[in-house]
């Protein structure tokens, strides 16, 4: 059995499945993906997790893991038999099982492990409970993260060195979507250049609010202050003596450096600079 994802899609749309790959639409671009037959179970569920990676570097790479995220189950119960026109039992995206009416929304941070989305704390908890070594799935769980990433590591630099990019000028949250199998092996199902961050519930608030925080305070971004920006440019200025007449070259304004007029006379940090702690991050 197979998973057929239209490319350029988001939000479930348009996912379906086939039995038999020679009845794939080959007119249509599309990413297909190989079924795990013995995913692994909570409650008689298959579920994946949502897992957030921010990457601040390419060159060195620098990878933080989010020790928080999602566990999103699929709304009804796993079956061996075969039913591709049941999406809501064989697939786990949350803007396709939410349509569902047997879904069950969670409607208070404080229990996380209720409903069809548990925080990822909440299901490493339940794991742990019935004997499972998390050091063990944590360290398999990483080891897929750095190999997608480190596929992809060569073409970033390509496109950086090409377009002139200072390596510490951006950086990018992923959303890993991963599945757990019977035998506790994690499988890539997809990486997400923009996870949702959309506040759905309690719990999403949260997680992705606690997210964007601590990336934040992680790259060292800082608020714009515009009014003291608009200050610092009249005062120098008047430094600088007022208008000029054009072409006299009298009262020359005190020109801005690159790593003030264009980031609100904030300076850039420097390599390693932003190598500090955060709680969240691993």
């Amino acid at each position: 059995m197979w998973i057929v994802k239209p490319a350029n899609s988001s939000r479930g749309r348009g996912i379906h499945l086939i039995e038999d790959i020679n009845d794939l639409n080959v007119d249509e671009m599309s990413v297909i993906s190989r079924y795990i037959s013995n995913p692994l179970l909570i409650n008689g569920h298959k579920f994946d997790l949502r897992i957030y990676v921010v990457v601040t570097s390419y060159e060195p790479l620098r990878v933080y893991v989010f020790k928080e995220g999602l566990a999103r189950f699929a709304s009804e119960s796993y079956s061996t038999k075969f039913n591709k026109n049941n999406k809501f039992m064989h697939l786990t995206n949350y803007s396709i099982n939410k349509k569902n009416e047997k879904f069950v929304q969670n409607e208070d941070k404080e229990q996380d492990d209720v409903g069809f989305k548990w925080s990822l704390s909440a299901f490493c908890n339940h794991l742990e409970q019935v004997g499972i070594d998390m050091d063990l799935l944590w360290s398999r769980i990483y080891d897929v993260i750095l190999k997608t990433l480190a596929c992809g590591e060569h073409y970033v630099l390509q496109a950086m060195k090409k377009n002139g990019m200072y390596r510490l000028n951006c950086f990018e949250v992923f959303g890993f979507d991963i599945l757990l199998d019977s035998d506790l092996k994690p499988w890539l199902v997809e990486v997400n250049l923009s996870p949702s961050l959309a506040p759905e519930s309690p719990l999403d608030m949260t997680i992705k609010t606690n997210l964007l925080t601590d990336t934040f305070n992680l790259c060292n971004i800082k608020r714009f202050d515009r009014r003291k920006e608009s200050l610092n440019k009249l005062k120098y200025r008047s430094k600088a003596g007022g208008f000029q007449t054009a072409g006299t070259g009298a009262g020359k304004a005190k020109s801005y450096t690159s790593n003030t007029a264009f980031v609100g006379s904030i300076p850039l940090p420097t390599s390693g600079s932003n190598d500090i702690y955060i709680a969240n991050f691993i």
